[in-house]
């Protein structure tokens, strides 16, 4: 079974997210603070927070070759991944095999980031959005969460990345919360 879940930083208290953070692990409290601003602290609490009340439990992790998160010896076996950012936290965890999710807050569009890693249909599709801005990010989640399911991470071949060989055999999902502000996509292979 898949199952995703996108929570909100703004809706939780200061006194709530307070806990969060004495709840923790001491390795993922580390892992917390090592960011500069509160923002990161808060996404990277909430991250792993949002985790284990969805397996309902406190996994340890280990990395993978690209630095992709697994967990370490766990009741149940089973894959994850987070994402978050300023608007929003993410987790998605499958029983089934690997799985990639991604939330990025809209308003990233620039024309020359696009250029870089938007091929040319996927140009003419922003082109033609009556909204560029959440058509750009919505793009750009789809290739994260395919990267981030494949393992590879970002790579040199971001142009291409939804028209080649890593999608076979995958599904892909986003949507756009404009009342939060951010665009999201999962991707897991399909059975």
């Amino acid at each position: 079974m898949i199952r995703y879940e996108i929570i909100h930083p703004d809706e939780f208290s200061e006194q709530q997210l307070e806990e969060i953070f004495a709840q923790l692990p001491v390795w993922r409290r580390a892992e917390a603070v090592r960011f500069k601003h509160r923002q990161g602290q808060v996404e990277c609490a909430l991250s792993y927070w949002l985790l284990s009340q969805m397996t309902g439990f406190k996994p340890d992790f280990i990395k993978g070759e690209h630095g992709k998160p697994a967990a370490s010896p766990t009741p149940t076996p089973f894959f994850f991944n987070l994402s978050h950012c300023k608007q929003a936290v993410a987790c998605i965890i499958s029983d089934e095999g690997e799985v990639g999710i991604d939330v990025e807050c809209l308003e990233r569009y620039k024309p020359s980031l696009a250029e870089y890693c938007m091929n040319d249909d996927e140009l003419r599709q922003i082109a033609a959005s009556d909204d560029v801005d959440a058509t750009f990010t919505q793009l750009w989640t789809r290739k994260e969460a395919l990267l981030k399911l494949t393992g590879e991470g970002i790579t040199d071949d971001l142009k291409n990345c939804l028209v080649s060989e890593r999608t076979k055999g995958v599904t892909l999902e986003s949507g756009i919360n404009k009342e939060h502000g951010y665009a999201w996509s999962i991707a897991h292979y399909s059975s």
